[in-house]
């Protein structure tokens, strides 16, 4: 009698337990659409798209908007060249004459002081005189600053390249951290539940109590890749502020990131888009032509400028009014500027050597972002058909065999784990594919994707 009134309570015991377990599994007994990320808890969200996201970051970056003065305070630096030098008015006239004790003797002297030649008032000298720059100089300044426009323009396209690519992963990284985010967080839910569910069956003994505390376990592991990707996602949210210049705590929420699926162009394509299209090596190229046009401007200035002048003197001269013409030049015997055409030769050489070096640079890049995208391309493309599917069926076989209590909870939770470093792997991969064509792009400076 007690026997069987034992078996019965046994009995009602696991039927119970079924019962719990099949109520809180009931989530994983059909594959379901993704649901909407949760996002935490902030005063506003902005829902907003990755090309709506980069309109307002050009419009609104700092470091872009710094950039363009710099090619605008270059813009003002020709225009600064082209200015030729200002004459110069020099004026004299007597102050005091002790002669007479008179205090600027401006008026006409009388005619006693003319027939006798001395000139107690009316002196004063007027003088013209203007710098002629010799041996171009004026020109090669010109030159100088259009070069030094010219490095700020491809400075702006390298910030410009550098924030695009920056904007792109940043965004990309939150869309699929949100994403991983969301399944670690539906799976903490439903783990807690059975938790619950299996607290009240240890209650009537129907569990084993190693099995709550095997499923707290778990669910500390989920709680803490929780706390870590909700850090990842503090950390892309701040740095989006930044190139957004935005100091309010608004939740910037991706709305869509489709992945592109565009074969990869050929390596030579490649290669050649980055050696014509990158800002980089422009700008080491263009540093070339900046040394020599320096070095010719320094070269041009062993030439001494020339001062001319006219010279107006009145009653101080050789005649009453006498008109001279002024010609003055410096020596060039000691000061050729030879220490200053010695540095512009040395800073010239040293642009022509980087340029081979960057050179191998780029190429250097390009050939390892090709071999990564085409790494991950064989990746997605060696899955077998319906393997997201299969994925998908871990979770649902599992929960209907564990409830069905063919296998036990470890088992159980293997397959659980399975299933969720499945779903994890998938979505890395495609954050992988779609950040290593965005370096693709960034290499070659090239939108190919």
């Amino acid at each position: 009698m007690n026997r069987s009134v034992g078996a019965r309570i046994s009995q009602w015991n696991y039927s119970l337990l079924g019962l719990l377990l099949f109520t809180c599994l009931l989530g994983h007994a059909q594959p379901q659409a993704p649901a909407a990320p949760i996002i935490p808890s902030v005063t506003d969200t902005l829902r907003i798209s990755l090309p709506d996201l980069e309109q307002q970051v050009l419009a609104r970056n700092y470091s872009l908007l710094a950039q363009r003065y710099q090619i605008d305070i270059a813009g003002a630096a020709i225009t600064q060249a082209g200015l030729r030098l200002n004459p110069n008015l020099w004026f004299q006239t007597n102050l005091y004459n002790p002669n007479t004790g008179k205090i600027l003797p401006l008026g006409t002297p009388s005619q006693s002081d003319l027939e006798k030649q001395t000139f107690n008032s009316g002196y004063f000298a007027v003088q013209l005189q203007q710098v002629l720059m010799l041996a171009g100089k004026r020109s090669k300044m010109i030159a100088l600053a259009e070069s030094n426009r010219s490095l700020a323009q491809i400075a702006f396209r390298d910030v410009l390249r550098s924030l695009r690519y920056q904007l792109y992963t940043t965004y990309a990284n939150l869309y699929y951290d949100l994403q991983a985010l969301n399944l670690f967080q539906e799976e903490l839910a439903r783990q807690q539940r059975l938790v619950e569910s299996t607290r009240i069956a240890l209650q009537t003994g129907g569990a084993a109590p190693y099995e709550v505390t095997r499923l707290d376990v778990a669910n500390r592991d989920l709680q803490a890749n929780i706390s870590n990707y909700k850090n990842q996602i503090a950390d892309e949210q701040a740095t989006l502020r930044i190139l957004l210049r935005q100091a309010s705590p608004t939740f910037i929420l991706p709305t869509a990131l489709p992945q592109q699926t565009n074969p990869a162009p050929a390596l030579s394509v490649a290669l050649d888009s980055a050696l014509t299209n990158r800002p980089d090596l422009a700008l080491t190229q263009e540093q070339i032509a900046n040394a020599q046009r320096s070095l010719s401007l320094e070269r041009a200035r062993r030439t001494p400028d020339l001062m001319t002048g006219l010279l107006y003197e009145r009653y101080g001269n050789a005649y009453t009014n006498f008109l001279g013409l002024q010609a003055s030049i410096d020596l060039p015997v000691r000061n050729r500027n030879q220490g200053a055409i010695r540095a512009a030769e040395l800073t010239a050489k040293n642009a022509g050597a980087g340029l081979e070096n960057m050179q191998a640079v780029v190429q250097s890049d390009v050939l390892n972002a090709y071999d990564v995208l085409n790494a991950y391309y064989e990746q997605v493309n060696s899955r077998p058909p319906g393997y997201l599917d299969r994925i998908q069926n871990i979770s649902v076989e599992a929960s209907k065999a564990y409830n069905a209590r063919n296998i036990g909870l470890l088992d159980y939770l293997d397959k659980i784990r399975t299933y969720q470093q499945a779903q994890l792997n998938h979505i890395n991969l495609l954050n992988n594919v779609f950040q290593s064509q965005q370096q693709l792009d960034f290499v070659t400076n090239t939108k190919f994707f």
